[in-house]
């Protein structure tokens, strides 16, 4: 519809009549209105769409979307976040007490933090409350190798309402944890592409740095165990593991369990293949150490963490839930 209005060039008084030409404006925003309206209480028939010659017609549909009823959710930890224990070799660990970083996650809180990654089959647990310190110049392995010394030295806040270790680190300790950093990235680089991995320690003492940086944050930490420690047999080896576990527990920590990551790697990565089944017993394993700790015997057990379920990952998952499925609490997997 097109209005053609010619209107007067001074403005009409106030008693004197409308222009003829508003009738039908009127009766044009009439008919908006009655379509507008049409629209919101659910008309639902299509309405022609003119077309350009030589284009197909198309066909405009109304819907009326409910937002009253939600048809799924998802859990409220949804988006999560993950940490490779190769923080533990370039050292970032060791700032996770930062006071910046400790306030920005929290506002990512509720969520997992998912300690594991492709270095958690290297991954062994010493319980070294202090282990020795180097006295050496004022280099990085300096500042890091003496930690709680540079806690002191970093004003530590307490935060009341949680009791959380809390540090403002010096800047010269970032500049040379950068460097450090640098360095170390190129090692693990070289590790990547070479698909040779060298073991790492976690100890007690990183751990809890770990951990605190997960409470204090207000996420809840899923911690992932070596599943590459083999016996003969090549059934796993739960020495270390039940030694994090004992220690874990005597702290009170409040962790979930996974065994192993992207099992359907291990061929490549260890030249030791671990057939679904296998990994269902592993984890069968490993949920009987928890059942007698008290703090764990009802912890969160998740797994397998394979990569893309898809050909021989398919057979593997397969092998693993018929031997484990009713173990875990939720079944976990990589894209």
């Amino acid at each position: 519809m097109r209005v053609l209005c010619a209107f007067p060039e001074a403005m009409p008084s106030s008693n004197s009549r409308p222009p003829a030409c508003l009738a039908p404006v009127a009766l044009f925003l009439a008919l908006l209105f009655h379509l507008s309206f049409s629209s919101q209480v659910g008309d639902r028939r299509p309405l022609p769409v003119d077309r350009a010659p030589g284009l197909k017609e198309k066909t405009l549909i109304l819907l009326d979307v409910s937002t009253k009823n939600p048809v799924r959710t998802v859990n409220e930890n949804f988006l999560s976040l993950q940490l490779d224990p190769s923080i533990i070799h370039d050292g970032w660990l060791d700032f996770l007490s930062s006071k910046r970083l400790v306030t920005l996650a929290r506002g990512l809180s509720p969520a997992f933090l998912r300690f594991g990654g492709k270095r958690t089959d290297f991954l062994q647990f010493q319980n070294l409350r202090n282990p020795a310190k180097s006295r050496g110049g004022p280099g990085p392995d300096y500042y890091l190798k003496n930690y709680e010394d540079d806690i002191v030295r970093s004003d530590v806040a307490l935060d009341k309402q949680k009791g959380c270790k809390i540090a403002q680190h010096p800047d010269v300790m970032l500049e040379l944890q950068r460097e450090k950093a640098a360095q170390m990235h190129l090692v693990l680089l070289k590790e990547q592409f070479s698909n040779t991995y060298s073991n790492l320690i976690l100890t007690a003492r990183s751990l809890d740095k770990l951990y605190n940086f997960a409470d204090c944050s207000g996420l809840h930490l899923i911690f992932a165990l070596n599943a590459l420690r083999r016996n003969p047999n090549n059934s796993w080896n739960s020495s270390s593991a039940l030694s994090l576990l004992k220690y874990s527990a005597s702290k009170k920590y409040n962790i979930s369990w996974e065994l192993g990551n992207e099992p359907n790697n291990y061929r490549t990565m260890h030249g030791r293949a671990v057939n679904g089944s296998q990994l269902g017993k592993d984890y069968i394993q490993l949920k009987s150490l928890l059942q007698p700790i008290r703090i764990y015997s009802r912890a969160s057990l998740y797994g397998p963490n394979i990569g893309r379920p898809r050909k021989n990952v398919i057979a593997l998952l397969d092998g693993f839930m018929k031997v484990a499925g009713s173990t875990v609490d939720a079944v976990t997997w990589q894209q």
